[in-house]
């Protein structure tokens, strides 16, 4: 796999949104002229609740990946939080709980302070070269919350 560039890009949110979860966030995949498009999901339960899309892409083919996350918790800033993202092999789409992480091929993280409504957005690109299923993910950490927020894509690679 060819490791990812990275652009990070932060800007406050010009809208309010008023919703009980911390964060909304929201990720995209891109190839061969197909999106497929996640919204937040959160753990507990481990591998969250919601069915994982799935994008389907040529070996070595880049992949687009876009994520954006807003601070929607109006009562405080997030502060010494992160997110990480990583993209990993599993044995099929869906499969609950999620490989772990380590050893993932890709794989980046940052730090950020959040205040509430504003937002923190990654858009990189990446290509896989070995045929198989993998987990896109994207994810909070550190928020000193009783649950972290992600968001998952599965990548079927041919």
């Amino acid at each position: 796999m060819k490791l990812p560039h990275l652009s990070l890009a932060c800007a406050l949110a010009l809208t309010s949104t008023s919703n009980a979860a911390h964060f909304d966030a929201v990720l995209t995949a891109s190839a061969s002229g197909v999106t497929r498009k996640a919204g937040m999901d959160e753990t507990p339960p481990a591998g969250g609740l919601n069915k994982r899309p799935v994008l389907q892409a040529r070996a070595g083919e880049p992949i687009r990946i876009e994520f954006m996350m807003t601070n929607v918790y109006t009562h405080d800033a997030f502060i010494d939080s992160g997110v990480r993202y990583y993209i990993v092999k599993e044995r099929e789409a869906g499969q609950k709980p999620v490989p772990p992480r380590e050893g993932a091929p890709v794989e980046g993280s940052f730090n950020f302070a959040l205040k509430p409504q504003a937002k923190i957005a990654v858009r990189t690109r990446v290509a896989i070269s070995e045929p198989g299923i993998y987990l896109l993910r994207v994810e909070s950490f550190n928020t000193q919350r009783d649950h972290e927020h992600f968001s998952a894509i599965d990548i079927d690679v041919r």
